[in-house]
């Protein structure tokens, strides 16, 4: 007996249902794999946020949003927009906060060690926390100008070594210097 439903439907029976779903489930088992890789290549690509440092004492007891509210900082896409500077670097999953630009080292040292010990509480608190990378750096860094000053002219001197005095003055004050011990 022909029930008109399976007419309607197009279908003969149960039997064929699970063949004509295989390739559709297929399908869309592909297209989730597909969008998990985008997902997961955008997060490798996520901008990096400016904050002031005079945030990082508020992260240790503000909560995530309301620290994201408070200080939003500034979208940048790479390290080569930034400002020159030391900057506290926070990167864990998605998050990459880089508090700065600070003028001086010891100054970033200082606010380094109050977001270690931040950090370190929330460890503590949730030891799921793992694989995150925080340091003082500054930035935009010298690789990165190394690589793409590549055009700059080659010298015989080590980088670290300062230049060599200027020529003296030759004519008539140049003399004078140099008989008076001056030059």
């Amino acid at each position: 007996m022909i029930n008109r439903n399976e007419i309607r439907s197009g279908s003969k029976g149960t039997k064929d249902a699970p063949a004509r779903s295989r390739p559709r489930a297929r399908g869309q088992m592909h297209m989730a794999g597909l969008l998990t890789l985008l997902f997961v290549g955008s997060l490798s690509a996520a901008p990096l946020r400016v904050i002031d440092e005079t945030a990082i004492p508020f992260m240790s007891f503000l909560s995530k949003a309301d620290f994201d509210g408070r200080y939003p900082g500034v979208m940048v896409s790479s390290s080569q927009e930034l400002d020159s500077g030391w900057y506290v670097i926070y990167e864990h999953a998605s998050l990459n906060y880089y508090f700065g630009p600070i003028l001086l080292e010891s100054i970033g040292q200082d606010y380094l060690e109050k977001l270690r010990e931040t950090v370190e509480a929330a460890v503590a608190a949730r030891p799921s926390i793992q694989s995150y990378r925080l340091e003082l750096s500054y930035e935009p860094s010298d690789a990165a100008e190394r690589d793409s000053g590549a055009g700059e002219p080659a010298t015989d001197q080590p980088r670290n070594t300062p230049p060599s005095p200027p020529e003296p003055k030759t004519g008539f004050w140049g003399l004078v210097k140099r008989i008076f011990g001056f030059g």
